[in-house]
């Protein structure tokens, strides 16, 4: 799910295309489609830089607070541009700043290509998000309702490196390194407390083709730690059973695909990922977690994920496929082995008709640095066990584009067993807290949209999903029950691209455990049982409107205006998200 809080997360949106301008080669490619695994999107609260993905052709740069290692998929080109060159650039260096209001909003973002020549290509990257804002409160103390003013403070800094090596005509390294540094806080009541947040990643794949066979081999290291800061009066007996104050994880892994062709469409293939996960001291929420005293403290431990998947590629001018299973192997509690189906089918009978299922799954790990993606708002005392997707199945159906329009139906079904859903509670510190639960519903969608050259395109989508306990779609974890999105673009005048968006999202919610009593005191049945029980995050309604100005070729000034209908719904983790703000800025290709 993704709240779209952030200032320049859309603020840039609006000026990608402009700020892209010169980085890019353009070039015409056959459409491909290929099954890929989504991560976890991040519940945005920091103003997050949205940059053009990075290829091969272009500046490497990251568009996120923190980068991820290399997907566990084989490219079917060559890992070269034209020969053993590698395309270079006209601009070798990027800077983008941005500044925002009521209080504070900023973002800065910054890279420079220090080697680029035929073969090699260094590049180094950093950037900083930051924001500042409050929230009136009433308290009742004492029959009366004083008001209160809490302040939300967040500060993410990232610096990185990435290197692309060609070797000879069909060979290539790429490796990566970025560290970041983060720092929240989180007002309860009258009392307050702050963490930081401190992860590092570093990956390497080589990448080759040799008599028809291609194949990749790489490694990839990651480590997240929390800290925590300024415990408040009346909690510190908490951490009796945890004195190191902050979880911290540490994860190795490595990764292959082999692919072999078979003719000209056909390719059998075999992806491998095995990592392992290993978690220091940490707490684990009991059954009923909502109470205060219902936790297990642990001392930690190691749990692996090995993930074989062979999968046959097939295809011809209007049918393309995979067929395939993931087969996963997990240690470190719960089940060992688990089988999901990989399997891919996409049939175009015409130009305007394009057909489309889907049927995945697998396993996860549940480290705290992909929770935290989700949503910054973690417990510092927290960790968890694996997640598995028995299936996800998913359909799609696409009429057009026909004289610029186009329409989209999509919808599936998924099971997901022991997934980790947000709980609605007060445990300190703050409500970033999971709970394993078993999951299954289904959803259903349908997009509309018109697009007239570069002048004017309009997109607009509506889907829902059952909210309940049990039955909620796996992917929304703030449980959504009406879903809409809409966007318009209008470029009256060549250098200004004008951008109008609206997300809106009804029925969010998360649950707790409600004691519930039965009988009497000298009843011998009576007891206490518990009931699961809806607790809203309010309706997500997030208007904005944003401008881009392309004053040169290098050089892009932007505008953007986020909330306009200052709606303050709750953020998974148990904060409250911005009201209205605004922000101004440029970016500079040099």
């Amino acid at each position: 799910m993704n709240t779209r809080i952030a200032l320049l997360a859309l603020g840039l949106a609006a000026t990608s295309t402009a700020f892209g301008q010169g980085l890019h080669k353009e070039i015409n490619v056959e459409q491909k489609i290929d099954p890929v695994k989504r991560d976890a999107s991040r519940i945005t609260v920091l103003p997050t830089l949205q940059l053009p993905a990075i290829s091969r052709p272009q500046l490497s740069f990251s568009d996120k607070v923190v980068t991820t290692h290399v997907p566990n998929s084989i490219t079917t080109l060559a890992p070269v541009a034209y020969g053993d060159k590698l395309y270079t650039s006209p601009y070798r260096g990027y800077a983008v700043l941005g500044l925002g209001a009521p209080l504070f909003n900023a973002t800065f973002s910054a890279g420079y290509r220090a080697i680029d020549t035929d073969k090699t290509r260094l590049a180094v990257w950093s950037q900083y998000n930051g924001d500042i804002y409050r929230e009136k409160i009433t308290d009742i103390v004492g029959g009366s309702s004083p008001e209160h003013t809490n302040y939300w403070r967040d500060h993410s800094a990232s610096l990185g490196t990435d290197l692309r090596q060609a070797i000879g005509e069909n060979s290539a390294l790429d490796a990566s390194l970025d560290y970041t540094y983060a720092y929240h806080t989180n007002p309860i009541g009258h009392m307050s407390y702050s963490q930081n947040i401190s992860r590092a990643n570093a990956s390497a794949l080589f990448s080759s083709k040799a008599e028809g066979l291609g194949y990749s081999v790489g490694a990839h290291y990651q480590h997240f730690g929390m800290y925590h800061f300024d415990i408040p009066d009346g909690y510190s007996y908490r951490l009796e059973d945890y004195p190191e104050k902050g979880v911290r994880q540490n994860l190795f892994g490595a990764e292959g695909s082999f692919a072999l062709p078979f003719g000209e469409t056909t390719e059998l293939g075999l992806d491998i990922n095995a990592d392992f996960l290993r978690t220091g001291a940490y707490l684990t929420p009991l059954y009923p977690y909502n109470n205060y005293d219902k936790f297990a403290a642990s001392t930690g431990g190691t749990s692996g994920l090995i993930s074989l998947t062979p999968h046959l590629d097939f295809g011809s001018q209007t049918f393309k496929g995979r067929l395939g299973v993931q087969a996963d192997i997990t240690t470190g509690g719960g089940k060992t082995f688990h089988i999901a189906p990989e399997v891919m089918l996409a049939w175009t009978p015409s130009q305007i008709i394009g057909i489309e299922v889907t049927a995945k799954g697998g396993s996860q790990l549940n480290s705290l640095a992909s929770l935290y993606d989700i949503s910054s708002n973690l417990s510092p005392f927290m960790a968890y066990g694996q997640s598995h997707i028995p299936y996800a199945f998913d359909g799609r159906l696409t009429v057009g584009p026909f004289l610029g329009a186009y329409l989209e139906l999509f919808g599936g079904y998924a099971k997901a067993n022991d997934w980790l859903m947000p709980i609605g509670d007060n445990i300190y510190p703050g409500q970033g807290i999971y709970d394993r639960t078993d999951l299954s519903a289904w959803h259903l969608g349908a997009a509309v949209g018109y697009n007239y050259h570069k002048l004017f395109a309009f997109r607009a989508s509506y889907e829902t999903a059952p909210n309940d306990y049990d039955h909620s779609y796996y992917e929304w974890r703030d449980r959504a029950r009406h879903v809409v999105n809409a966007e318009m673009k209008l470029r009256p005048i060549e250098p200004l691209l004008v951008t109008l968006n609206w997300e809106f999202r009804s029925g969010r919610r998360t649950y707790y455990m409600q004691e519930n009593y039965i009988g009497s005191v000298n009843d011998e049945n009576a007891g206490v049982y518990y009931l699961p029980e809806a607790r809203t995050l309010g309706v997500c309604s997030n208007l904005s409107l944003g401008a881009g100005y392309t004053v040169t070729d290098a050089l892009t000034i932007f505008a953007r205006g986020e909330n306009l209908l200052n709606r303050r719904h709750d953020i998974i983790g148990g904060r409250i998200a911005q009201g209205t703000t605004g922000m101004i800025g440029a970016s500079l290709k040099f």
